[in-house]
Parts: C-alpha cells; structure tokens; sequence
C-alpha cells in the first residue's frame, strides 16, 4: 500500500515511553494514533468507579507522552461518569492536560441514562470527539448488558458530540448500523460535513464473522464513516497494530474487492475527518 495507517482505537498502561511508541508505529508504517488514558481494573474483575487521583495519574501520563509527540499521538481521556467531580476532572484532563477527546465503556451504566446529561452537554461545550465501547467486552464482567448500540440512540438529544462506535457493536453489528444509520438519516444520509456518527471498526469481530460485518457496513453506511482501530493493549510493541493492519487490508483488498483509495479512507483519512476541529 502507499499510504501510512492512521489508528484510532489505542490502549495505554502507564508504563509506555514515546519514544518506544512512535519506533513500533514506524514499524508498522502508521502516522498517527488516538491512545487512551490508562484505566485501572481493565481486563480485570474491578467495576468499582475510577477514583480521580488514579485518572489524573493517567492523564497526566498520557499529557506528557502526547507533548513529545504532539503531530503522531493524540490522547483521549479514559472517562467513567460514575467518577466523583467527573465533569470538572474532564475539563482539567481536556483543558489544562490538552488532551483532546473521551474514551468511555459504559459499565455500570447505560448511555441513556438522565443522569449523564450534564456531562453530554459539558462535552459539546468543549467540542471534543468521543469514542464509546459498543457490544460484548472482554474489559469489565457483565459489561455488555451496558453497551448495546441501540443505547447510544439517545445522543440523537446531543448533535454537537461527534462520536465513534467501537468493535461495529459485536454481536449486535446489525443494531450497531441501524443506530448509525439512524444518525444519518438525521443530519441528511449524504451530508458528509455533519456526520455526527462513525463505525470504529476494531476488532471484536472474530475472523470467521470479519469480513461479512466490514461488507454489511460498507454497503449500508458507505465507506466515509468507518474509521480502523488496532485495540493495541502495547502500543510500545509493533505486533499488536501490524496483524490487525494486516488482516482488515487482506480482508478489504482480497475478500471484498475495495480499491486502494477506498482502503486508504478507512484505514486513514476518515481519522482526520473525526478528529476534524480537534486542535
């Protein structure tokens, strides 16, 4: 391929330097990355809320290793609702820590709840791009009964938050695209300038189900709105972005017959066109 991969679906653990970082995104030939605060207790049985000192260690973590690579490695904060002071830790973490979005699994709560308002609203304030964890998650117990797509149709209430749903919902991709799809029609269904809902296309899908999840969402959404994600849990390690960039173009290229400039809006330029605005 000809062109560098832009990744939009990045863990951190705390421990990572950039200068590791950016060696594995060259080896992979990726550009640029969207990588996620760390969150204590992922992949693990913890579903107590985050506790502010443990988020602002981990934004303060991911602030410094953004700062020394500021045009490759965009920092969203890891963000649980349930957190004390959880708007004003946000506008700290997005205004005095400079990072520019929200990752978010819901996890003891649902998307829809009232309750969660103020902090919808405190986003579109401050203008900053969201992606959420949508279907089965092998990150908290029970998760899943939090993060069904149709959950996220009450941010329709909500159209100045721009916003990724992650893993095409697995195993619900049919109710993923139809709330998607639900978004389009909204803003008109070819207004490409007010997309407010993307497909983060990590992984999720297991291989056997891969490529007929990635063609459904093609030929229903359209190919502007999806956006690959490595879910890279070493980001200091080129592995973990190379086999999923290696699979989903083998997928693309071989299986489905996309040509290269529709490859490259997927694994890149639809990057750009989310984080649009975001400085």
């Amino acid at each position: 391929m000809s062109f560098r991969v832009a990744d939009c679906h990045v863990h951190s653990t705390g421990r990572e330097k950039a200068d590791d970082i950016l060696k594995a995104m060259d080896k992979s030939e990726i550009d640029k990355i969207v990588m996620f605060s760390p969150y204590p207790g992922l992949l693990s049985i913890e579903v107590k809320p985050i506790t502010p000192p443990a988020f602002r260690e981990g934004v303060k973590f991911l602030s410094k290793v953004q700062k020394e690579a500021e045009d490759r490695i965009i920092g969203f904060a890891f963000i649980d609702p349930r957190m004390d002071n959880v708007i004003n830790e946000l506008e700290w973490a997005l205004t005095t820590m400079e990072l520019k979005g929200v990752k978010m699994i819901p996890v003891g709560w649902y998307p829809y709840e009232e309750k969660l308002y103020p902090l919808y609203e405190k986003i579109e304030r401050l203008h900053v791009p969201v992606i959420f964890h949508s279907g089965i998650s092998w990150g908290f117990p029970d998760s899943s009964r939090f993060c069904r797509p149709a959950f996220y149709e009450a941010l329709i209430r909500f159209p100045k938050i721009r916003f990724a749903l992650a893993h095409i919902g697995w195993p619900w991709v049919d109710e993923c695209l139809a709330v998607v799809g639900r978004f389009k029609a909204a803003v008109g269904w070819n207004n490409i300038e007010k997309l407010q809902t993307f497909v983060d296309i990590t992984a999720g899908t297991p291989r056997i189900w891969r490529t007929e999840a990635l063609r459904k969402a093609i030929v229903y959404l359209g190919t502007e709105v999806l956006m690959f994600g490595s879910d890279n849990l070493n980001p200091d390690k080129p592995g973990g972005f190379t086999q999923a960039i290696k699979r989903d173009i083998e997928i693309m290229k071989e299986e489905l017959g996309l040509p290269e400039d529709i490859i490259s809006k997927i694994m890149r330029k639809n990057l750009e066109e989310f984080l649009k605005g975001v400085h």
